[in-house]
């Protein structure tokens, strides 16, 4: 009783504005917001597409994106208003809105994702240096893993075109004979038979690997993690300020594969020609000379391995409709989710078939939320259940990805996902990082700036080339959603979790990374990468961003034949196989990146609509000022004649006629106001 008592007195000193919005509940508490929730409409119809919001991004086949119908439902929508050029792809004609029971099938493992029963923060720092030894390991061997196909594949080369008396003699690239290469092709470690102090080299793959610290003037490999010397002030921005090679020099070293026995080396990179990156707890394989034993001089860094690049969605049967939206959700001075409130009217009126949401939906840094009057799981249950409750009866599947900045979370990285009270059929709470698919589709997400942090922790060349291209190839060739390490002050990584829950093991077909840095959609190794933006921008002009995707059924794969060449001995035997080359994803693939739907009458606002308001506070002003005048007026002329009373009365009366002239002026440039505002949030609210 006590409760319900306090939510209703609390209601009392909410403002209206604040009450109208979906997101607002009877329990909030600031009053410092001046914005008004914009009054409820019908979607109206006949939309012209320049009023579909700004696209900022695309990417995909123009025949694809003419396919699909990005607006609201309208009544006379149907095939008579489609494009007679965007008929036909593929062979087929698909409907540009899906209606109906989709049906779809998702794919979640989730005894595979971290949940409420994964212990974090318990590992110990022995734990911690085993499991990075570990993954250094295991990157490490991938890395040989492809440089000795490579090698071999350069030897097979070779041999096919020299003559066959000297084709014993041959040797391979940077002194590896194809004795080195095809040696203990099985295992993955075999020790060399002489031992010099525990210095002794080892073999990954076929690929001759020594210690860090293993003196030597001739060119050898070495293989390890690459460490920034905390000491020297922030790594990657000097880095890249200073060109690259002169910021990093003297900070960056490697510590060798086995983290047990602590070997280190700096790095000299000033014999490194052409591009070249690296960023701290990277997986390297290095070429160069040691002479001293505790400087390592590089002539050649290797860091990719073979990936497993995506299946197209065969199974997909027709196409899928995405919207992507990542947090913040609301603005800092409020807690009226007016961006979101608008997303969700798109979706409502225009269903996709998911509608992927990326938090947090209440941060945690925001001062705000201490000051609602209930608790952060009631506050985040209604959150929920008004995002459920827009959608209707919309057979849209959501994605809620958690974080570990929200109120209701656990700070830990990677999270588990968030838990309601109330079920929803078609509500699924993900956590973060996380890999599922929808109908064959495999989609991962992290909520983490993983592309910033790498960017900013890396040291690079000049040339290094395009840089989201760099920091998503870290994470394929890493294998790891967040292969930073040590990472920032504000990431709460448990190493151990991440380990386990945090592996990229195969490339999907699309990458969420919602991010700081500038909007872009990306066809990188076979995977379109995207980063929506965030829906309503707090660092930049305020300008929000969300995807919308459409995925059609790819075409059946083509079979073309492959000749693989096999000289185990010296009579080359050549296999004729077969190779399905799987379609690029921009064929089946469309996105585009859209600026919130709230931008444009933020934009009016602040053009038309504060210099309307600057004039009714003037005339406030004005009408709050006379009072005190007359005041001290009558106080000076009461001693006076009467013809000096007389004319204050006059003047008294013509004072009232201009401050009445003045409210009335005031209420008609408010009413203007609303009227303009009306009119525009039910045009935008098509949108």
């Amino acid at each position: 009783a006590n409760k319900s008592v306090s939510r209703l007195q609390h209601s009392k000193n909410t403002p209206d504005s604040v009450r109208g919005s979906p997101f607002a509940t009877v329990t909030y508490s600031p009053l410092s917001s001046k914005k008004e929730s914009e009054p409820s409409a019908t979607t109206g119809t006949g939309i012209s597409s320049s009023k579909s919001g700004q696209i900022v991004y695309t990417y995909g086949k123009a025949q694809l994106l003419k396919q699909i119908n990005w607006l609201p439902s309208t009544e006379t929508t149907g095939l008579d208003q489609e494009d007679p050029s965007a008929k036909e792809s593929n062979g087929k004609h698909y409907r540009p809105a899906l209606i109906g029971n989709r049906g779809l099938n998702v794919g979640l493992q989730v005894s595979q994702f971290a949940n409420e029963t994964s212990k974090y923060m318990f590992d110990s720092s022995y734990d911690r240096v085993m499991i990075l030894s570990d993954r250094i390991f295991e990157n490490g061997s991938a890395i040989c893993y492809r440089l000795a196909q490579e090698l071999a594949a350069v030897s097979n080369a070779k041999a096919a075109t020299a003559v066959p008396t000297a084709s014993t003699n041959r040797n391979g690239i940077d002194g590896e004979t194809n004795a080195e290469i095809e040696n203990n092709k099985g295992a993955s470690i075999e020790f060399d038979a002489e031992e010099d102090g525990g210095t002794a080299p080892e073999w990954f793959d076929g690929i001759k690997v020594h210690r860090v610290n293993y003196p030597s003037s001739e060119p050898i490999r070495v293989l390890g993690r690459v460490l920034i010397d905390a000491q020297t002030e922030t790594g990657a921005t000097g880095a890249a300020a200073g060109g690259g090679k002169a910021g990093a020099e003297g900070r960056l070293s490697i510590v060798d594969f086995d983290e047990q026995t602590i070997r280190q080396a700096w790095l000299d990179l000033s014999q490194l020609r052409g591009p070249w990156s690296l960023f701290p707890g990277q997986t390297v394989l290095l070429e160069g000379i040691n002479p001293r034993g505790s400087h390592f001089t590089v002539q050649r860094i290797h860091h990719e391995r073979m990936l497993n690049l995506p299946r197209a969605p065969y199974t997909l049967e027709r196409p899928l409709t995405m919207v992507i939206a990542s947090a913040p959700f609301t603005a800092r001075d409020d807690l009226l989710y007016e961006r979101l409130t608008e997303l969700l009217h798109y979706c409502a009126s225009d269903p996709p078939d998911v509608l992927l949401l990326c938090g947090p939906f209440a941060d945690a840094s925001c001062s705000l939320y201490s000051e609602v009057a209930e608790t952060f799981e009631e506050y985040f249950e209604k959150i929920v259940g008004t995002i459920m409750g827009a959608l209707g009866a919309a057979r849209t599947e959501v994605f809620i990805v958690a974080n570990h900045d929200e109120v209701t979370g656990s700070f830990v990285y990677p999270t588990p996902p968030y838990r309601v009270a109330n079920f929803y059929k078609n509500l699924h709470f993900l956590p973060d990082p996380c890999l599922f698919s929808i109908e064959g589709l495999e989609i991962g997400v992290t909520t983490v700036d993983t592309v910033r942090h790498l960017l900013d922790a890396e040291c690079c060349s000049v040339d290094a080339g395009d840089k989201i291209k760099r920091a998503m190839g870290y994470l394929f060739h890493q294998a790891s959603f967040y292969p930073l390490n040590p990472p920032p002050e504000e990431i709460p990584l448990d190493v151990d979790m991440l380990n386990e829950f945090g592996r990229l093991t195969r490339v999907p077909n699309i990458m969420v990374c919602p991010s700081s840095m500038n909007r872009f959609v990306r066809e990188i190794n076979g995977c379109v990468c995207i980063n929506p933006g965030f829906l309503d921008c707090h660092e930049t002009d305020g300008s929000g961003s969300y995807a919308r995707l459409v995925i059609y059924p790819p075409e059946q794969p083509a079979v073309a034949p492959a000749s693989a060449a096999n000289d185990g001995d010296s009579n080359q035997q050549t296999t004729t196989a077969t190779v399905v080359v799987q379609p690029p994803p921009a064929s089946y693939i469309a996105c585009q990146i859209v600026k919130s739907l709230e931008d444009e009458i933020h934009i009016r606002y602040m053009d038309i609509a504060q210099p309307i308001e600057k004039q009714a506070l003037t005339v406030v002003t004005v009408s709050m000022m006379l009072p005190q005048l007359m005041l001290h007026m009558i106080q000076l002329l009461v001693p006076c004649s009467p013809w000096l009373l007389l004319l204050l009365l006059l003047l008294l009366l013509l004072l009232l006629t201009l401050l009445a002239t003045l409210c009335w002026l005031q209420s008609l440039l408010e009413l203007l106001y609303e009227l303009y505002r009306s009119g525009i949030s039910g045009r935008m609210r098509l949108y």
